[in-house]
């Protein structure tokens, strides 16, 4: 028989979409093992294989396949059989076909009722495509060679997916995800829905790692209208894509507030179903989207400043939102029986001081003055929390919020037995930070012990201050006014039982100069600068008008670079700051030191320093530049403006709230005898307002009980 030329196939036979019967036709079963890894590829899509063939048996490699259809010689038929299929099959057929692939197909009658059945048909080996014509009969789609190509991956791609699944987060990393992306481009870009279910581990690896471009690529592969879907499945879903698109985006994406509305619902639903997993994933989902960093940390506004009650109504109302803020009892007091329990009672032997166990926070340097001022009055042990990652950050994590819901629903939590050894004999807790760390020390205190906790400003803007059980908490400390008004504004009547306190931080004298260099006068600084939140570009945008009077103005910036992390406006703010500093105007006017513990020189050849923040709740680096004589230049900090932030801390004289309000307040002080006369009040109103003294001897008092 003369070889046919194959019919030209459509685009794409092979949906990947819908599911098909696709029937595979050899001449012999050894044939077919040879293509086995791309027929399994189209069954584990969840195409139907049919496998066809006249001699031989499939090998082990085809053994998942049950649907198989041998061609039988007509010896093998019932005689009856035989007969009517004799009767109906042309006279040529029997003669001149016998004991090929043809006949054995057109004599056989199940064989070719298989065939007619066919969504697309797929020949395999030479024998098989020299039949095509019959093969494709009928308008039967013929899959060529080509268009299998790939798919012997396809069949292991799940497989691969649900063991790196299994061995966790490490396994899911970004260059997986992208081999994973082209199989699935190779599929017509669609993920069956019984394997969607193994990507959600995987995007979430890949966002909490930092890969928002891999994660916004596979989210819309999980589709929340899939079949088999529950209402808090498809809530899960739209929530985890409103997360990655708003962290790829570096913006708030539009559906992220309605979003976050479902997810809080699904915790809800969770509960009521007794599903505690499920609650701890929906609500750790909420509070990620509800606290993202792009809707707080470093915009120009937040809706936890201008509109708390609106904007977490929903959480608050929510059954979840209760149980996390709810008070649990606390563990047994650690004291012996008989021990005495007076209140600072000496806790080492042969010590007459209390002992006080401090844990730092994620930024310990704030800190370290504080325990400076504590160890002049008790024996200080500090815990250092941070050095864990699970307990470092502000960024939420599902572990924390498990056990905290947990606790809240009377389940025996377990505590932190390093933190718990050290709370043993101490009369006083300090927790710097309302962070991931404040939380597991907070569930951690035992009965009759002194728990003071202070809150600077990003963290009041976190997810921590409202899963905080603040019936433990004896004294919360605020560094400033503002702050107060907004945690107050957050909390409520969940600080009935706190005692809540403003007190600046403490300055250390020691790193202040008394003096000035030459050329003080022309020159601006800055310290701690690299982030979109400290928004140099403002900087820059004041030096540059300065220059075009007086080119002998300059700026320095003291501290490190631009992190190096996926924030996605960071990166951007980033790209525009250096495209500022290019401009000719600014070029070659900006000195970078890079990060210092040794501010003195700095201080000292500086004759005005700036605020150009869009956020503080104090600004230490600012204070310690007027307290050293420089004149300082606060913006009015945009995300507290509505609070009286920068106005309520400082003299309204020190505050610009644009860049020609601050360029006026500089060149009006530039010169002899006005900068003096600013310098000397700059460092009266510190000593007034902020007195390291009396700062000291506050903390003191707050942590140790007076």
């Amino acid at each position: 028989m003369a070889t046919s030329a194959p019919p030209a196939p459509a685009p794409t036979v092979v949906s990947t979409t819908e599911k098909q019967r696709i029937v595979v036709v050899a001449a012999d079963a050894a044939q077919l093992d040879e293509c086995a890894k791309k027929l399994r590829g189209l069954s584990a899509f969840g195409h139907r294989v049919v496998l066809v063939w006249l001699h031989g048996e499939p090998g082990p490699r085809l053994s998942s396949f049950r649907a198989r259809v041998p061609i039988r010689p007509p010896s093998q038929r019932p005689l009856r059989a035989r007969v009517r299929h004799a009767a109906s099959t042309a006279p040529q057929h029997w003669l001149r076909d016998r004991g090929t692939l043809l006949s054995a197909l057109r004599l056989d009658p199940i064989a070719s009722r298989t065939l007619a059945s066919a969504d697309a048909v797929v020949p395999v080996g030479q024998e098989a495509w020299q039949i095509v014509d019959h093969l494709t009969a009928r308008r039967r789609p013929l899959v060529t060679s080509e268009e299998l190509t790939g798919w012997e991956e396809v069949g292991a791609v799940w497989r691969k997916l649900q063991r790196r699944v299994d061995a966790g987060p490490a396994r899911l990393d970004a260059r997986y995800a992208t081999r994973l992306l082209d199989h699935i481009k190779l599929l017509g870009g669609e993920v069956p829905a019984v394997h969607q279910r193994m990507l959600v581990p995987l995007v979430e690896a890949l966002h909490n790692g930092g890969e928002y471009d891999v994660a916004a690529r596979l989210v819309p592969y999980l589709a929340p209208d899939a079949p088999g879907l529950d209402d808090v499945a498809r809530a899960l879903r739209r929530g985890l894509r409103a997360l990655v698109e708003t962290s790829a985006a570096g913006a708030e994406v539009p559906a992220l507030r309605r979003v976050a509305g479902e997810v809080v619902a699904a915790a809800d639903l969770a509960l009521e179903a007794g599903d505690t997993d499920r609650a701890v994933e929906a609500a750790t989902l909420a509070l990620q989207l509800l606290f993202h960093r792009e809707l707080h940390a470093d915009n120009l506004s937040s809706p936890l400043v201008e509109e708390p009650e609106a904007f977490l109504a929903q959480w608050r109302a929510s059954r979840v939102g209760r149980l996390l803020a709810s008070p649990t009892p606390r563990r047994p007091a650690l004291r012996r029986r008989g021990e005495q329990a007076a209140y600072l009672a000496p806790a080492e032997p042969g010590s007459t001081r209390p002992r006080v166990v401090v844990t730092p926070g994620s930024y310990a340097q704030f800190a370290r003055p504080v325990i400076a001022a504590l160890r002049e009055k008790a024996d200080v042990h500090v815990v250092e929390l941070a050095a864990r990652a699970e307990l470092r950050g502000l960024g939420t994590r599902r572990e924390l919020v498990g056990a905290r819901l947990r606790q809240a629903l009377g389940e025996e939590a377990v505590p932190d037995y390093e933190l718990l050894e050290e709370l043993e004999h101490a009369e006083a807790l300090f927790v710097d930070w309302a962070d991931r760390g404040a939380v597991a020390a907070v569930m951690s205190v035992p009965e009759g012990l002194r728990v003071t906790l202070r809150i600077h400003s990003m963290d009041a803007l976190s997810p921590w201050v409202h899963l905080l059980d603040w019936s433990r908490v004896d004294d919360l400390v605020l560094v400033s006014e503002h702050l107060r008004v907004l945690v107050e504004r957050l909390l409520g009547d969940r600080l009935a039982g706190t005692r809540v306190h403003v007190v600046p931080n403490v300055l250390d004298p020691s790193r202040l100069p008394t003096h000035k260099t030459e050329g003080h006068r022309r020159r601006l600084l800055m310290v701690g600068w690299a982030q979109r939140v400290k928004d140099p570009v403002w900087a820059l945008e004041i030096l540059g008008a300065l220059r075009t009077e007086d080119p002998a103005w300059r700026l320095s910036l003291v501290g490190a670079d631009f992190p190096t992390g996926a924030v996605r406006s960071q990166q951007a703010y980033a790209r525009e700051f250096w495209a500022r500093l290019a401009q000719d105007d600014v070029r070659g006017a900006v000195d970078f030191v890079g990060f210092t513990r040794d501010l003195a020189p700095h201080l000292a050849a500086s004759g005005f320093v700036l605020s150009t923040s869009r956020r503080e709740s104090f600004g230490m680096g600012l204070v310690e530049g007027a307290a050293s004589g420089a004149v300082p230049v606060v913006r009015e900090w945009p995300i507290f403006a509505s609070l009286d932030g920068a106005r309520g801390l400082f003299p309204e004289a020190w505050v610009a709230g644009t860049v020609e309000e601050a360029v006026a307040r500089i060149r009006s002080l530039a010169d002899e005898p006005a900068w003096s006369e600013a310098s000397e009040e700059a460092r009266r109103v510190v000593q007034e307002r902020f007195s390291s003294d009396t700062t000291r001897v506050t903390f003191q008092e707050l942590v140790l009980g007076g």
